[in-house]
This record gives structure tokens, C-alpha cells and sequence, in this order.
């Protein structure tokens, strides 16, 4: 026998049916939002610093130089010695304690090359490097190689990048607005290969002390309502706007 209480019962359960359907495809759809939001990349959280994307490192390097030796070469042309006395003072300024010159030998102009050899260390005397930094070295050349050179290198510490390049995107294509890809990685270059000191790029110089006999006239000349003119050897005439000074 059907009672008043169990008709109610399933009046009740027909009418939820419904609306847990509906609620639990809310559910589904809402879920689907917050699927689709996680997903959303916003611009300032992208890591897009070019400093980060193009590093400089610093560490040792090797700087080498190739002078070429044919096989009547009597001495070293003079654009040639030249270019190693800019490499020498280079090498004087890096701070490197041994710089090498290496010869070639089993090459048609093995004799040629030996005398080149010792010109170039006379070069690199003469644009002051010190001889006990010099270091005489010879390296294996095979008969085919005609026009061996003769090798000059030191190990220094630099500041360099990775090359640039590829470029994989497009200037003025980013559906994120993001840089692209090489963007920074010549400026970078230019500064790692521009800077005097590679370790300025990591830690501070100290400052030099101040100069108490040129604060003083300039103190001075303040008091007095003077004016500082481009040339510090005639700072004499003009006055100040009025109001500064005594």
C-alpha cells in the first residue's frame, strides 16, 4: 500500500534529477573556464629581460693572432708588425703573465717561419712586453701547408656572449607581445667587448679620493656668486641668478 510520505518521496526525486543535471553541468563549464584561464599567459610574467636571455659571462678566454709566413717572406711587412704591436699591447694591458709565439715545423717555409718567429718576438718587445713573458713554442705542420703562420696567443680573462642568431620569429609577429628572440643580444656584445674591465660588469671600482684644494675654490666661488665657466683656467667673470650666494 502506497503511502502519502512515499508519493512525496518520489515527486521530490523526479523534481532534483533535473537540477542536479543542471548544476553539475555548470560545474563542468565553470571547471572548463578555470581550465582555459590557468592557461592565459599575462605579458608581465613572462621572463623577457634581455639580460637574462643574453648573458655576459666572464671567464678566461683564449686570444690568438695568425701571422701569415709565405716562403720568400725575408721579414715581417710593416702593416703586419704593425698589427703585432697592437696585439702585444693588448696582451700588456690584460694583466696575462705568458704569452706564446708558435712556429710551424715540417712546413715548405719552415725556415721562413722561424725567422718571422723571432721578428715577432722583437715586435713584442718593442711595444712592451716583457721578454720573460714570451714563450718560444713550435707546433707540427704537414708538407701541404704551404703558408703555415706563426701563432701568437695568451689566455686572459673577457667578457663575451653567445653568437646571435638564429632567428626563429619575427620583429612585429609576437600574438603575446613579447620580444623577440635576438632582441638585446648585439647591445649585449658591444658591451662585453667595449668594456675595459670585464670585472666592472660584476663589482664596483673604489672611488678615488676627493680632490680638497678644487672643492675648496669651488666652494668659494659660490659664496662669492661667481660663475663656472667651460674652462677651469678663467672661471673669472659672470654672476648667478639673483638670490644664490652672499
Amino acid at each position: 500500500m502506497t503511502t502519502a510520505s512515499s508519493i512525496l518521496h518520489r515527486r521530490r526525486a523526479r523534481l532534483a534529477s533535473p537540477a542536479l543535471l543542471i548544476a553539475g553541468g555548470l560545474i563542468a563549464a565553470l571547471a572548463g573556464c578555470t581550465s582555459s584561464t590557468e592557461q592565459q599567459i599575462t605579458t608581465g610574467g613572462i621572463p623577457d629581460d634581455y639580460r637574462h636571455t643574453h648573458p655576459i659571462a666572464v671567464e678566461e678566454m683564449l686570444e690568438s693572432m695568425d701571422v701569415p709566413v709565405g716562403q720568400d717572406t725575408a721579414r715581417l711587412p710593416t702593416g703586419v708588425a704593425d698589427t703585432v704591436a697592437g696585439f702585444g699591447q693588448t696582451f700588456a694591458a690584460s694583466g696575462a703573465s705568458l704569452i706564446a709565439v708558435v712556429a710551424p715545423s715540417g712546413s715548405p717555409n719552415q725556415v721562413a717561419a722561424a725567422g718571422a718567429a723571432v721578428e715577432v718576438e722583437q715586435v713584442l718587445r718593442r711595444s712592451g712586453v716583457n721578454p720573460r713573458a714570451i714563450q718560444y713554442r713550435v707546433y707540427r705542420a704537414g708538407p701541404e701547408e704551404r703558408n703555415a703562420p706563426v701563432h701568437i696567443a695568451y689566455n686572459r680573462i673577457a667578457a663575451h656572449t653567445a653568437p646571435c642568431g638564429p632567428w626563429p620569429d619575427q620583429v612585429a609577429e609576437s600574438s603575446q607581445n613579447r620580444d623577440y628572440v635576438a632582441f638585446g643580444c648585439a647591445t649585449q656584445q658591444n658591451l662585453a667587448a667595449m668594456v675595459a674591465s670585464p670585472l666592472d660588469l660584476i663589482y664596483p671600482r673604489g672611488l678615488t679620493p676627493a680632490d680638497a684644494q678644487r672643492r675648496a675654490a669651488v666652494l668659494d666661488k659660490y659664496r662669492k656668486g661667481q660663475a663656472f665657466g667651460a674652462d677651469l683656467s678663467q672661471e673669472t667673470g659672470g654672476t648667478v641668478a639673483t638670490g644664490v650666494g652672499p
